[in-house]
């Protein structure tokens, strides 16, 4: 029965008893706010003022950006900071009127204003504005019903607003759309629109790269990049384009689907690239010279995977397995590249979206899984890490996801496309070399210990206890097969070691335990 399982029955054994179980859990997704906050904060024409209490600023802006996306301050977004007092005495309302009144000393040509509620402010219902996305002269509110959805529900709110009120955001900045329009027109590619790169996306800054430079291959071009890229003038000329990549699983489908242009998901892995690349040069006319880009990745892009592959290291991956616990767009990216193509076996999968099914994400069941079957590597975020350490396992970790302090601005770390498998394998490799370096045994340290074991009892031999050889057989099973040898030899040097020290003759299930922790850390 999953940990989950047991969890709940527990729950239900404690309310028929009249208490109160109480489990935490950590914090694997926010709210629809900081969604739509980072998504609104991305044009840096676009005014967003805060409408919350002292600290819905400081901690999304300040602080989360800062450990994530490595942005010391968004310019374009200010908050009312409204206390107590604002709201049992004075209101709300004439705090953000002072908010919005001194808008303008920030930057004179930022005149489209959105405010945005926070759970905070919908929880205490602030009187600022009506309930709902109203539009009034420069200024109009979004409401994030932060109590309702997630953070990428957010995002998706937040990218339609836009793309709806795109006349009034035009008008509101002083830009003639028609004009726009006109000099869209004036293009000899066909043209592609990116949606879904956001601040708080993990990765996305090298996955972006990724993704244009296999645009930009097959002779086409880039147009919008919805948001990370665009500013409010760009709106005009948002479908303005052949076709869409939707960056995200998660996110970004039903901005590409009001658009009425075909569109992608974009690709992880070498058959989902080479099917990306066909398909969107058939999309954009141009097969030609999708074919050719493909061959010519073949013998440049991917050579470095290739000669990988072709040397020892593809032996490493067939005996390795792996755990992933991020995003939807990640985790079943990672999964199909690390299972299909490298052969890795999977311990863990668990999407942060999935609610229910094979892929359900459950930190409790995840810790269980961790537990019960650890993965040689996983592909996870903060938390994940923090539960390796806790159960002092030996499983290496690569950062895949969000929340926690993770900075991904390269734009040489990409997951997707061509250059992802290239960048995958490498990282794999080296930890596998990791693992392996681990292992190795030092003549030095090992002959210095053989002489103070044959000091320390001359004559006796160290027996094992039955239960410590079965305790032994479990330790080994988590570590990687093709170390496995090197890894029985350490761990019964060291356990033998140990014996002597604590002035035994025996090997005992809890000598196992220490030196196996030992090994872990």
């Amino acid at each position: 029965m999953p940990l989950s399982q047991e969890v709940e029955q527990l729950t239900q054994t404690a309310l028929r008893a009249g208490l109160t179980l109480n489990v935490k859990r950590d914090v694997d997704t926010s709210n629809a706010f900081w969604g739509a906050l980072f998504t609104f904060g991305c044009l840096p024409d676009l005014q967003v003022v805060i409408n919350g209490p002292v600290g819905c600023y400081t901690l999304p802006i300040t602080s989360i950006l800062n450990y994530t996306d490595t942005i010391p301050n968004l310019p374009n977004v200010i908050s009312t900071d409204f206390t107590e007092r604002e709201v049992t005495l004075d209101g709300t309302n004439p705090i953000l009127r002072t908010a919005l009144d001194g808008r303008s000393t920030l930057n004179h040509q930022r005149r489209a204003t959105v405010v945005l509620t926070t759970q905070e402010s919908e929880l205490i219902s602030t009187d600022g504005f009506e309930s709902g996305s109203s539009v009034a002269g420069s200024v109009a509110h979004f409401e994030s019903r932060a109590l309702q959805d997630d953070e990428w529900q957010g995002r998706d709110a937040a990218l339609l607003y836009l793309y709806e009120q795109r006349e009034w955001l035009l008008t509101s900045s002083g830009h003639d759309a028609r004009a726009l329009r006109q000099a869209a027109e004036n293009r000899t590619k066909p043209r592609v629109t990116i949606i879904g790169p956001t601040y708080g996306c993990f990765n996305g800054y090298a996955d972006l790269a990724e993704i244009e430079r296999l645009i930009r291959g097959i002779g086409a071009e880039v147009g919008c990049v919805m948001p990370l890229r665009s500013r409010i003038a760009d709106l005009a000329t948002l479908d303005a384009c052949d076709a869409c990549v939707v960056m995200y699983q998660e996110f970004g489908a039903n901005l590409a689907a009001r658009l009425g242009k075909p569109y992608l998901y974009a690709p992880f892995g070498i058959h989902d690239t080479t099917e990306f690349v066909r398909e969107l040069g058939r999309m954009l006319g141009l097969p030609t010279q999708a074919e050719a880009f493909i061959q010519q990745e073949k013998q440049t892009t991917l050579r470095a995977f290739w000669d990988l592959w072709r040397s020892p290291h593809q032996d490493f991956f067939g005996t390795s397995s792996f755990g992933v616990a991020a995003g939807e767009t990640y985790t079943q990216g990672i999964r199909r590249v690390l299972q299909d193509e490298f052969g890795m076996r999977p311990t863990l999968v668990a999407s942060r979206q999935a609610k229910s099914g094979p892929f359900a994400y459950s930190a409790i069941d995840v810790r269980q899984t961790l537990l019960d079957d650890p993965p040689m590597l996983l592909f996870g975020s903060i938390n994940e890490k923090i539960y390796i350490s806790e159960l002092e396992l030996l499983t290496g970790y690569i950062p895949a996801s969000f929340p926690g302090p993770v900075v991904r601005r390269s734009t040489g770390t990409p997951f997707m496309g061509y250059a992802g498998v290239v960048y995958l394998a490498q990282e794999i490799s080296n930890f596998l070399f990791e693992i392996l370096f681990r292992h190795l045994p030092v003549e030095g340290l090992e002959r210095k210990q053989a002489q103070e074991t044959t000091m320390a009892v001359p004559d006796a031999e160290i027996i094992w206890n039955p239960d410590a050889i079965e305790r032994m057989n479990v330790v080994l099973k988590k570590v990687p097969f093709f170390v496995r040898i090197s890894a029985s030899k350490k761990l019964r040097i060291e356990a033998e070691r140990e014996a002597i020290q604590r002035r035994i003759r025996e090997v005992t299930p809890d000598i196992i335990d220490d030196v196996a922790r030992r090994f872990a850390r």
